[in-house]
């Protein structure tokens, strides 16, 4: 196993994980729509990820 130096990590490609269940709650997405966003993606997932599998009904603009 190899000692990494946190200090000297490239920060430049982190990437934020989510837990699917909380990003949901967060952003007020429907169970039905959690439950399938955890059946496509699992428990965890980016948060590109998760908005590019958001279903949004329609909403009708007049």
């Amino acid at each position: 196993m190899k000692h990494t130096d946190v200090r000297t990590v490239d920060n430049s490609q982190v990437k934020h994980i989510w837990d699917v269940a909380d990003y949901c709650r967060r952003t007020g997405l429907h169970k039905a729509e959690e439950r399938r966003l955890i059946k496509v993606l699992g428990r965890y997932a980016t948060s590109h990820e998760l908005q590019m599998n958001i279903v949004r009904a329609h909403t009708r603009i007049r």
